[in-house]
Protein backbone atom coordinates (compact mmCIF):
# COMPACT_ATOMS: atom_id res chain seq x y z
CA UNK A 1 0.00 0.00 0.00
CA UNK A 2 1.30 3.47 -0.91
CA UNK A 3 2.29 5.86 1.89
CA UNK A 4 0.91 9.39 1.89
CA UNK A 5 4.29 10.67 0.70
CA UNK A 6 4.41 8.24 -2.20
CA UNK A 7 0.83 9.04 -3.15
CA UNK A 8 1.58 12.78 -3.10
CA UNK A 9 4.67 12.32 -5.27
CA UNK A 10 2.79 10.16 -7.78
CA UNK A 11 -0.02 12.72 -7.97
CA UNK A 12 2.47 15.53 -8.49
CA UNK A 13 4.19 13.60 -11.29
CA UNK A 14 0.86 12.97 -13.00
CA UNK A 15 -0.34 16.59 -12.73
CA UNK A 16 2.93 18.20 -13.85
CA UNK A 17 3.93 15.44 -16.29
CA UNK A 18 7.27 15.06 -14.50
CA UNK A 19 9.54 12.08 -13.99
CA UNK A 20 9.39 10.61 -10.51
CA UNK A 21 13.15 10.66 -9.90
CA UNK A 22 13.23 14.41 -10.71
CA UNK A 23 10.55 15.09 -8.07
CA UNK A 24 12.28 12.97 -5.43
CA UNK A 25 15.63 14.65 -6.11
CA UNK A 26 14.00 18.09 -5.78
CA UNK A 27 12.45 17.13 -2.43
CA UNK A 28 15.71 15.73 -1.09
CA UNK A 29 17.65 18.87 -2.11
CA UNK A 30 15.00 21.11 -0.57
CA UNK A 31 15.01 19.28 2.76
CA UNK A 32 18.84 19.40 2.84
CA UNK A 33 18.81 23.14 2.20
CA UNK A 34 16.21 23.69 4.93
CA UNK A 35 18.25 21.69 7.44
CA UNK A 36 21.45 23.65 6.67
CA UNK A 37 19.61 26.93 7.06
CA UNK A 38 18.08 26.22 10.47
CA UNK A 39 20.43 23.73 12.13
CA UNK A 40 23.71 23.70 10.21
CA UNK A 41 26.21 26.03 8.63
CA UNK A 42 26.61 27.35 5.10
CA UNK A 43 29.72 25.26 4.46
CA UNK A 44 28.17 21.92 5.41
CA UNK A 45 27.60 19.31 2.75
CA UNK A 46 24.25 17.78 3.64
CA UNK A 47 22.57 14.90 1.82
CA UNK A 48 19.04 13.62 2.36
CA UNK A 49 17.75 10.18 1.46
CA UNK A 50 13.99 10.04 1.16
CA UNK A 51 12.43 6.76 2.25
CA UNK A 52 9.02 5.29 1.54
CA UNK A 53 7.53 7.65 4.10
CA UNK A 54 8.54 10.93 5.71
CA UNK A 55 9.37 9.08 8.92
CA UNK A 56 11.94 6.97 7.03
CA UNK A 57 13.86 10.03 5.82
CA UNK A 58 17.60 10.03 6.64
CA UNK A 59 19.91 13.06 6.81
CA UNK A 60 23.69 12.77 6.36
CA UNK A 61 26.72 15.03 6.52
CA UNK A 62 29.18 14.26 3.73
CA UNK A 63 32.74 14.50 5.05
CA UNK A 64 36.20 13.75 3.68
CA UNK A 65 38.60 11.69 5.80
CA UNK A 66 41.78 13.64 6.65
CA UNK A 67 44.86 12.99 8.78
CA UNK A 68 44.49 16.46 10.22
CA UNK A 69 41.21 18.32 10.13
CA UNK A 70 41.46 21.88 8.82
CA UNK A 71 37.83 22.41 7.85
CA UNK A 72 35.49 21.22 10.58
CA UNK A 73 32.46 21.58 8.29
CA UNK A 74 33.57 19.18 5.56
CA UNK A 75 36.38 17.03 7.04
CA UNK A 76 36.61 14.25 9.65
CA UNK A 77 39.50 12.48 11.39
CA UNK A 78 40.35 8.91 10.49
CA UNK A 79 39.57 7.81 14.05
CA UNK A 80 36.06 9.26 13.96
CA UNK A 81 35.48 8.05 10.40
CA UNK A 82 36.23 4.43 11.42
CA UNK A 83 33.29 4.63 13.82
CA UNK A 84 31.09 5.18 10.78
CA UNK A 85 32.83 2.75 8.43
CA UNK A 86 35.66 0.52 9.69
CA UNK A 87 37.32 0.01 6.30
CA UNK A 88 37.66 3.73 5.58
CA UNK A 89 41.00 5.31 4.58
CA UNK A 90 42.39 8.82 4.37
CA UNK A 91 40.95 10.60 1.33
CA UNK A 92 37.70 8.60 1.34
CA UNK A 93 34.28 10.11 1.74
CA UNK A 94 31.94 9.07 4.53
CA UNK A 95 28.30 9.80 5.20
CA UNK A 96 27.75 10.69 8.84
CA UNK A 97 24.17 10.18 9.93
CA UNK A 98 22.59 13.22 11.55
CA UNK A 99 19.86 12.51 14.12
CA UNK A 100 16.58 14.34 13.40
CA UNK A 101 16.43 17.61 15.32
CA UNK A 102 13.49 18.03 17.64
CA UNK A 103 12.73 21.45 16.15
CA UNK A 104 13.05 20.26 12.59
CA UNK A 105 9.36 20.70 12.10
CA UNK A 106 7.17 23.57 11.04
CA UNK A 107 9.81 26.15 10.05
CA UNK A 108 11.97 23.63 8.21
CA UNK A 109 8.93 22.14 6.49
CA UNK A 110 7.80 25.59 5.28
CA UNK A 111 11.28 26.31 3.95
CA UNK A 112 11.42 22.94 2.25
CA UNK A 113 7.96 23.48 0.77
CA UNK A 114 9.06 26.79 -0.74
CA UNK A 115 12.24 25.33 -2.22
CA UNK A 116 10.37 22.27 -3.49
CA UNK A 117 8.01 24.57 -5.37
CA UNK A 118 10.94 26.33 -6.99
CA UNK A 119 12.72 23.11 -7.90
CA UNK A 120 9.58 21.63 -9.42
CA UNK A 121 9.00 24.76 -11.48
CA UNK A 122 12.56 24.61 -12.76
CA UNK A 123 12.21 20.91 -13.59
CA UNK A 124 8.95 21.53 -15.40
CA UNK A 125 10.46 24.40 -17.41
CA UNK A 126 13.49 22.29 -18.30
CA UNK A 127 11.31 19.42 -19.41
CA UNK A 128 9.11 21.67 -21.56
CA UNK A 129 12.20 23.34 -23.05
CA UNK A 130 13.66 20.01 -24.22
CA UNK A 131 10.22 18.85 -25.37
CA UNK A 132 10.05 21.68 -27.93
CA UNK A 133 13.76 22.29 -28.60
CA UNK A 134 14.00 19.20 -30.80
CA UNK A 135 10.95 20.36 -32.78
CA UNK A 136 12.32 23.63 -34.11
CA UNK A 137 11.28 24.08 -37.72
CA UNK A 138 8.20 21.91 -37.18
CA UNK A 139 4.58 22.80 -37.90
CA UNK A 140 2.47 22.97 -34.72
CA UNK A 141 -1.26 23.31 -34.10
CA UNK A 142 -2.20 26.20 -31.81
CA UNK A 143 -5.48 27.32 -30.23
CA UNK A 144 -6.29 31.04 -30.14
CA UNK A 145 -6.86 32.26 -26.59
CA UNK A 146 -7.02 36.01 -27.06
CA UNK A 147 -6.74 38.46 -29.95
CA UNK A 148 -5.22 41.92 -29.39
CA UNK A 149 -4.43 44.68 -31.80
CA UNK A 150 -0.70 43.99 -31.95
CA UNK A 151 -0.50 40.28 -31.05
CA UNK A 152 -2.39 37.02 -30.65
CA UNK A 153 -2.21 34.85 -27.53
CA UNK A 154 -1.95 31.15 -28.37
CA UNK A 155 -1.91 27.89 -26.43
CA UNK A 156 0.34 25.14 -27.81
CA UNK A 157 0.40 21.79 -26.02
CA UNK A 158 0.10 23.34 -22.58
CA UNK A 159 2.32 26.38 -23.20
CA UNK A 160 0.90 29.86 -23.64
CA UNK A 161 2.84 31.98 -26.10
CA UNK A 162 2.43 35.19 -28.06
CA UNK A 163 2.51 35.54 -31.83
CA UNK A 164 3.32 39.20 -32.61
CA UNK A 165 1.48 40.94 -35.42
CA UNK A 166 4.74 41.13 -37.41
CA UNK A 167 4.77 37.30 -37.56
CA UNK A 168 1.18 37.03 -38.78
CA UNK A 169 0.03 37.01 -42.37
CA UNK A 170 -1.09 40.60 -43.12
CA UNK A 171 -4.85 40.95 -43.16
CA UNK A 172 -5.71 37.65 -41.47
CA UNK A 173 -8.11 37.73 -38.53
CA UNK A 174 -8.52 35.18 -35.74
CA UNK A 175 -11.24 34.42 -33.22
CA UNK A 176 -11.07 32.88 -29.74
CA UNK A 177 -11.02 29.10 -29.83
CA UNK A 178 -9.86 28.92 -33.45
CA UNK A 179 -7.23 26.31 -34.29
CA UNK A 180 -4.43 27.43 -36.60
CA UNK A 181 -1.08 26.11 -37.77
CA UNK A 182 2.15 27.90 -36.88
CA UNK A 183 5.83 27.28 -37.55
CA UNK A 184 8.07 26.85 -34.51
CA UNK A 185 11.16 28.85 -35.46
CA UNK A 186 13.12 28.48 -32.21
CA UNK A 187 12.77 27.86 -28.47
CA UNK A 188 14.33 30.19 -25.89
CA UNK A 189 14.78 29.39 -22.22
CA UNK A 190 13.75 32.18 -19.82
CA UNK A 191 13.13 32.52 -16.08
CA UNK A 192 9.42 32.27 -16.81
CA UNK A 193 9.79 29.07 -18.77
CA UNK A 194 10.43 28.23 -22.42
CA UNK A 195 9.36 30.89 -24.92
CA UNK A 196 8.23 29.60 -28.30
CA UNK A 197 9.10 31.89 -31.19
CA UNK A 198 6.47 31.15 -33.82
CA UNK A 199 5.52 32.56 -37.19
CA UNK A 200 3.09 32.26 -40.09
CA UNK A 201 4.90 34.83 -42.21
CA UNK A 202 8.14 33.10 -43.20
CA UNK A 203 8.77 31.13 -46.42
CA UNK A 204 9.53 28.11 -44.24
CA UNK A 205 5.89 28.14 -43.09
CA UNK A 206 4.76 27.52 -46.68
CA UNK A 207 7.32 24.71 -47.09
CA UNK A 208 6.09 23.05 -43.88
CA UNK A 209 2.46 23.26 -45.06
CA UNK A 210 3.34 21.58 -48.35
CA UNK A 211 5.33 18.89 -46.53
CA UNK A 212 2.22 18.11 -44.50
CA UNK A 213 0.23 17.52 -47.70
CA UNK A 214 2.82 15.80 -49.94
CA UNK A 215 4.01 12.27 -49.12
CA UNK A 216 6.62 12.45 -51.91
CA UNK A 217 8.16 15.47 -50.17
CA UNK A 218 8.43 13.64 -46.85
CA UNK A 219 10.04 10.71 -48.68
CA UNK A 220 12.58 13.00 -50.34
CA UNK A 221 11.35 12.41 -53.89
CA UNK A 222 10.49 16.08 -54.46
CA UNK A 223 11.79 19.21 -52.77
CA UNK A 224 11.53 22.99 -52.68
CA UNK A 225 14.69 24.21 -54.41
CA UNK A 226 13.98 27.94 -54.02
CA UNK A 227 11.20 30.02 -52.55
CA UNK A 228 10.39 33.73 -52.33
CA UNK A 229 7.42 35.07 -50.43
CA UNK A 230 5.58 38.26 -49.61
CA UNK A 231 3.16 36.98 -47.00
CA UNK A 232 -0.49 37.62 -47.67
CA UNK A 233 -0.05 38.50 -51.32
CA UNK A 234 2.13 36.14 -53.36
CA UNK A 235 4.67 33.35 -53.13
CA UNK A 236 6.80 31.73 -55.84
CA UNK A 237 8.03 28.20 -55.24
CA UNK A 238 10.57 26.51 -57.51
CA UNK A 239 10.32 22.75 -57.06
CA UNK A 240 12.58 19.94 -58.24
CA UNK A 241 13.09 16.18 -58.17
CA UNK A 242 16.20 14.06 -58.63
CA UNK A 243 13.99 11.28 -60.01
CA UNK A 244 13.27 12.02 -63.67
CA UNK A 245 10.14 9.87 -63.56
CA UNK A 246 8.56 12.18 -60.97
CA UNK A 247 6.81 15.41 -61.96
CA UNK A 248 7.59 17.81 -59.06
CA UNK A 249 5.08 20.46 -60.14
CA UNK A 250 2.33 17.85 -60.39
CA UNK A 251 3.26 16.48 -56.96
CA UNK A 252 2.88 19.94 -55.40
CA UNK A 253 -0.33 20.82 -57.23
CA UNK A 254 -2.01 17.48 -56.68
CA UNK A 255 -4.88 15.90 -58.56
CA UNK A 256 -7.25 18.69 -59.60
CA UNK A 257 -5.25 21.06 -57.39
CA UNK A 258 -6.11 19.21 -54.15
CA UNK A 259 -2.73 19.70 -52.48
CA UNK A 260 -2.08 23.31 -53.35
CA UNK A 261 -5.69 24.18 -52.47
CA UNK A 262 -5.22 22.69 -48.98
CA UNK A 263 -2.23 24.99 -48.44
CA UNK A 264 -4.08 28.01 -49.83
CA UNK A 265 -6.92 27.43 -47.37
CA UNK A 266 -4.43 27.99 -44.56
CA UNK A 267 -2.91 31.19 -46.02
CA UNK A 268 -6.10 32.85 -47.28
CA UNK A 269 -5.92 35.01 -50.39
CA UNK A 270 -2.17 34.59 -50.86
CA UNK A 271 -1.34 33.45 -54.40
CA UNK A 272 0.99 30.49 -54.73
CA UNK A 273 2.96 30.03 -57.97
CA UNK A 274 4.55 26.59 -58.25
CA UNK A 275 7.15 26.43 -61.02
CA UNK A 276 9.73 23.95 -62.28
CA UNK A 277 13.25 24.57 -60.96
CA UNK A 278 16.08 24.81 -63.50
CA UNK A 279 19.83 24.99 -62.88
CA UNK A 280 19.98 27.33 -65.86
CA UNK A 281 19.35 30.90 -64.62
CA UNK A 282 17.67 31.97 -67.83
CA UNK A 283 15.17 29.10 -67.84
CA UNK A 284 14.42 29.66 -64.16
CA UNK A 285 13.92 33.39 -64.74
CA UNK A 286 11.48 32.77 -67.60
CA UNK A 287 9.53 30.35 -65.40
CA UNK A 288 9.53 32.80 -62.47
CA UNK A 289 8.11 35.62 -64.62
CA UNK A 290 5.54 33.40 -66.33
CA UNK A 291 2.95 33.88 -67.77
CA UNK A 292 4.59 37.06 -69.09
CA UNK A 293 6.43 36.52 -72.38
CA UNK A 294 10.04 37.74 -72.27
CA UNK A 295 11.58 38.92 -75.55
CA UNK A 296 15.21 39.12 -74.46
CA UNK A 297 17.32 38.42 -71.35
CA UNK A 298 20.68 39.99 -70.46
CA UNK A 299 22.62 39.02 -67.33
CA UNK A 300 25.31 41.42 -66.11
CA UNK A 301 27.23 42.54 -63.01
CA UNK A 302 26.15 45.72 -61.22
CA UNK A 303 28.39 48.53 -60.02
CA UNK A 304 28.76 46.86 -56.63
CA UNK A 305 29.59 43.48 -58.09
CA UNK A 306 26.06 42.21 -57.55
CA UNK A 307 24.28 40.08 -60.15
CA UNK A 308 21.58 41.81 -62.16
CA UNK A 309 19.49 41.03 -65.20
CA UNK A 310 17.67 43.05 -67.83
CA UNK A 311 14.49 41.57 -69.23
CA UNK A 312 13.17 43.10 -72.43
CA UNK A 313 9.42 42.75 -72.97
CA UNK A 314 6.96 44.03 -75.53
CA UNK A 315 4.88 46.97 -74.35
CA UNK A 316 1.73 44.86 -74.03
CA UNK A 317 3.61 42.41 -71.76
CA UNK A 318 5.18 45.04 -69.51
CA UNK A 319 2.33 45.36 -67.01
CA UNK A 320 2.05 41.59 -66.57
CA UNK A 321 5.81 41.24 -66.14
CA UNK A 322 6.01 43.89 -63.46
CA UNK A 323 2.78 42.88 -61.72
CA UNK A 324 0.60 44.84 -59.34
CA UNK A 325 2.78 47.34 -57.45
CA UNK A 326 5.87 45.65 -58.90
CA UNK A 327 5.07 42.45 -57.04
CA UNK A 328 5.71 39.88 -59.79
CA UNK A 329 9.13 41.16 -60.80
CA UNK A 330 10.15 41.85 -57.19
CA UNK A 331 9.35 38.34 -55.94
CA UNK A 332 10.92 36.80 -59.05
CA UNK A 333 14.06 38.82 -58.28
CA UNK A 334 14.08 37.53 -54.70
CA UNK A 335 13.73 33.99 -56.02
CA UNK A 336 16.64 34.50 -58.40
CA UNK A 337 18.72 36.41 -55.87
CA UNK A 338 19.29 39.33 -58.22
CA UNK A 339 17.84 42.68 -59.26
CA UNK A 340 15.56 42.49 -62.32
CA UNK A 341 15.26 45.54 -64.57
CA UNK A 342 12.29 45.55 -66.95
CA UNK A 343 12.91 47.32 -70.26
CA UNK A 344 10.55 47.78 -73.19
CA UNK A 345 11.65 45.70 -76.17
CA UNK A 346 12.48 47.79 -79.25
CA UNK A 347 14.00 45.14 -81.47
CA UNK A 348 12.66 43.49 -84.59
CA UNK A 349 10.39 40.42 -84.58
CA UNK A 350 13.39 38.37 -85.70
CA UNK A 351 15.21 39.35 -82.47
CA UNK A 352 12.24 38.57 -80.25
CA UNK A 353 13.15 35.33 -78.47
CA UNK A 354 9.62 34.85 -77.16
CA UNK A 355 8.35 34.51 -80.72
CA UNK A 356 11.01 31.92 -81.43
CA UNK A 357 10.01 29.94 -78.37
CA UNK A 358 6.36 30.09 -79.37
CA UNK A 359 7.01 29.26 -83.02
CA UNK A 360 5.70 25.84 -83.94
CA UNK A 361 7.93 23.54 -85.93
CA UNK A 362 7.20 23.47 -89.60
CA UNK A 363 4.83 20.74 -90.70
CA UNK A 364 6.31 18.10 -92.90
CA UNK A 365 4.67 17.43 -96.15
CA UNK A 366 3.02 14.44 -94.54
CA UNK A 367 -0.70 14.51 -95.15
CA UNK A 368 -2.72 15.62 -92.14
CA UNK A 369 -5.03 13.03 -90.69
CA UNK A 370 -8.70 13.80 -91.09
CA UNK A 371 -10.41 14.18 -87.74
CA UNK A 372 -14.03 13.37 -87.02
CA UNK A 373 -16.22 13.67 -83.94
CA UNK A 374 -15.61 9.98 -83.31
CA UNK A 375 -11.85 10.43 -82.92
CA UNK A 376 -11.37 10.54 -79.15
CA UNK A 377 -8.22 11.23 -77.19
CA UNK A 378 -8.06 7.57 -76.18
CA UNK A 379 -6.22 6.96 -79.49
CA UNK A 380 -3.29 9.14 -78.41
CA UNK A 381 -0.02 7.54 -77.37
CA UNK A 382 2.25 8.62 -74.53
CA UNK A 383 -0.47 10.33 -72.46
CA UNK A 384 -1.23 9.24 -68.90
CA UNK A 385 -4.63 7.65 -68.48
CA UNK A 386 -5.24 9.93 -65.50
CA UNK A 387 -4.89 12.98 -67.78
CA UNK A 388 -7.18 11.46 -70.41
CA UNK A 389 -9.83 10.70 -67.77
CA UNK A 390 -9.66 14.23 -66.38
CA UNK A 391 -9.89 15.91 -69.81
CA UNK A 392 -12.77 13.65 -70.81
CA UNK A 393 -14.59 14.57 -67.61
CA UNK A 394 -14.09 18.25 -68.49
CA UNK A 395 -15.68 17.68 -71.92
CA UNK A 396 -12.41 17.65 -73.87
CA UNK A 397 -12.70 14.16 -75.28
CA UNK A 398 -12.12 14.76 -79.02
CA UNK A 399 -8.69 15.07 -80.63
CA UNK A 400 -9.80 17.94 -82.87
CA UNK A 401 -10.54 20.08 -79.81
CA UNK A 402 -6.79 20.24 -79.14
CA UNK A 403 -5.69 21.10 -82.66
CA UNK A 404 -3.92 24.49 -82.54
CA UNK A 405 -3.86 24.76 -78.74
CA UNK A 406 -0.62 25.64 -76.97
CA UNK A 407 0.60 23.86 -73.84
CA UNK A 408 0.14 27.05 -71.80
CA UNK A 409 -3.48 27.36 -72.88
CA UNK A 410 -4.19 23.71 -72.12
CA UNK A 411 -2.54 23.93 -68.67
CA UNK A 412 -5.18 26.47 -67.63
CA UNK A 413 -7.85 23.75 -67.46
CA UNK A 414 -6.20 22.24 -64.38
CA UNK A 415 -3.35 19.99 -65.50
CA UNK A 416 0.36 20.61 -65.08
CA UNK A 417 2.55 22.21 -67.74
CA UNK A 418 4.51 18.97 -68.41
CA UNK A 419 1.23 17.06 -68.76
CA UNK A 420 -0.09 19.71 -71.16
CA UNK A 421 3.11 19.58 -73.24
CA UNK A 422 2.88 15.78 -73.46
CA UNK A 423 -0.75 16.04 -74.53
CA UNK A 424 -0.09 18.60 -77.28
CA UNK A 425 2.88 16.57 -78.54
CA UNK A 426 0.71 13.44 -78.73
CA UNK A 427 -2.00 15.37 -80.64
CA UNK A 428 0.51 16.74 -83.15
CA UNK A 429 2.03 13.29 -83.67
CA UNK A 430 -1.41 11.83 -84.33
CA UNK A 431 -2.58 14.57 -86.70
CA UNK A 432 0.69 14.62 -88.63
Amino acid sequence: MQSKLQAAINQLCAEKNLQKDIVIEAIENAVALAYKKDFGTAGMNVRVQLGDDITDMQIFEVREVAEKVNNYETEITLKDAKKVRPDVAVGDTVYVSVPPHESFGRIAAQTAKHVIGQKLQEAEREMLFHKFKDREGELLTARVQKVDRDSTLLEIEGITTIMPYREQIPGEQFFTGQRIKVLLERVEGTTKGPQLRISRKTPEFIIALFELEIPEMREGLVRVAKIAREAGTRCKIAVASDDHSVDPVGAFVGQRGSRINAVMEEVGDERLDVIQYFNDDKKLLLAALSPAKISKVEFYDGDRGDKRVRVHVREEERAMTIGKRGQNVRIAGNLMGMQIDVITFTGTPEEDESLKREAKPERTKKKRRELSDDTTINVLKGVDQEVIDLLTELGLSQVKQFDGLSADELAEVGITKPQAEAMIAAVNDYIG
